[in-house]
C-alpha cells in the first residue's frame, strides 16, 4: 500500500481522536412565588375598577451566550448573555360596594439578550438590551350574562435593563437587583366594544393593531435582594407590573404590586457530556 496514503490516515486518526475542548458555561435558574395586590379595569366587561389578591409563579434562567473556545474570554460573544423567563399569574378581586368579582388568568413568556458592564471587580454590573414578550390574559366576571369573558393577547419587543450591585459578609454573599422593562413596540387584541360572548363563539372578530406608546403602555419593574449563604441562595424583593391599553370607546388596566420570594441556583451545562 502507498506509504503517503498511510501517512495521511495515520494524521486523519490521530486529528479525530483528540479530546475536545470542553465547553462549559454557567446557566442562573431563579424560581418565583408572587403574592400581592391587583388593581384592573376592564371596560368591556365591567364600568368599574375591580381590587383583590393577586398571586403567581414564575422561572426565568440567565446565561451567558456560548463563546467558541478559540476566541477567548475576549471573543465576540464576551460581555453578552441571554435570559428566558415564563410565568402564570391568577387574580380574583371585587368591586368597592363587593357587588361583582373578577377572577382572572394570565401566561407570559419571554426571551432577550443583553450586554454586560462590568466594574469595581464585577461587583458593580451593568446591563442593557432588547426582549421579546409574548402574553395571554383571560377573565371571568361573576355577574354579566351576554358578556361573561374577555380575553388580552398581546406580543411586545421591549426594552430591558438592569443593575447590581454585590457586596459580601463573612461567610455569605449579596446582590441587590433593579430591573426595568418597558414596551417599545408590538401588537395587541382588542374585543369588538358591543361584541357579545355568543357572538364570538359565532366567529365575529375583535381588531388586531400595532401598538406602542401612543396607545399601549407596560412597565414592568422589581427591587430584590438575593442572599446567598453556605448552601442555599435566596430571591426577596418586590415587584410593581403595570399595564394600560385601549380605544376611545373602552380601556383594559391593570396595576399589581407583590412582595416576590425566589430560591436560586446555578448549574453548568457541558455541551460534550452524554446523558
Amino acid at each position: 500500500m502507498n506509504k503517503r496514503f498511510l501517512a495521511v490516515l495515520w494524521m486523519l486518526y490521530i486529528v479525530c481522536t483528540l479530546p475536545a475542548q470542553e465547553d462549559d458555561w454557567t446557566r442562573t435558574n431563579i424560581l418565583r412565588v408572587r403574592f400581592g395586590s391587583g388593581y384592573h379595569i376592564d371596560t368591556y366587561l365591567s364600568p368599574f375598577a375591580y381590587t383583590g389578591l393577586q398571586y403567581g409563579l414564575s422561572n426565568e434562567w440567565w446565561q451567558p451566550f456560548r463563546q467558541d473556545s478559540r476566541l477567548g474570554e475576549t471573543g465576540r460573544l464576551a460581555g453578552w448573555g441571554h435570559v428566558g423567563r415564563i410565568s402564570l399569574t391568577g387574580y380574583n378581586c371585587r368591586t368597592t360596594a363587593r357587588s361583582n368579582t373578577i377572577n382572572g388568568l394570565h401566561v407570559g413568556a419571554g426571551w432577550g439578550a443583553f450586554y454586560c458592564w462590568k466594574w469595581l471587580n464585577d461587583r458593580l454590573q451593568l446591563h442593557l438590551g432588547p426582549y421579546l414578550e409574548a402574553s395571554f390574559g383571560a377573565r371571568n366576571i361573576g355577574s354579566n350574562v351576554n358578556k361573561p369573558l374577555s380575553f388580552d393577547i398581546a406580543a411586545e419587543l421591549m426594552g430591558m435593563t438592569g443593575i447590581s450591585w454585590s457586596f459580601y459578609g463573612k461567610k455569605t454573599s449579596y446582590r441587590l437587583n433593579y430591573l426595568l422593562r418597558t414596551n417599545l413596540i408590538g401588537f395587541d387584541y382588542l374585543p369588538e366594544y358591543w361584541q357579545s360572548y355568543y357572538e364570538i363563539e359565532q366567529g365575529s372578530k375583535g381588531m388586531a393593531r400595532c401598538s406602542g406608546h401612543w396607545n399601549h403602555h407596560t412597565l414592568k419593574h422589581e427591587l430584590m435582594l438575593d442572599m446567598q449563604f453556605p448552601h442555599t441562595t435566596w430571591r426577596l424583593g418586590a415587584e410593581h407590573v403595570y399595564t394600560d391599553y385601549g380605544t376611545a370607546s373602552q380601556r383594559f388596566m391593570s396595576h399589581s404590586l407583590s412582595i416576590v420570594l425566589g430560591c436560586i441556583w446555578q448549574y453548568k451545562l457541558k455541551s460534550n457530556s452524554r446523558l
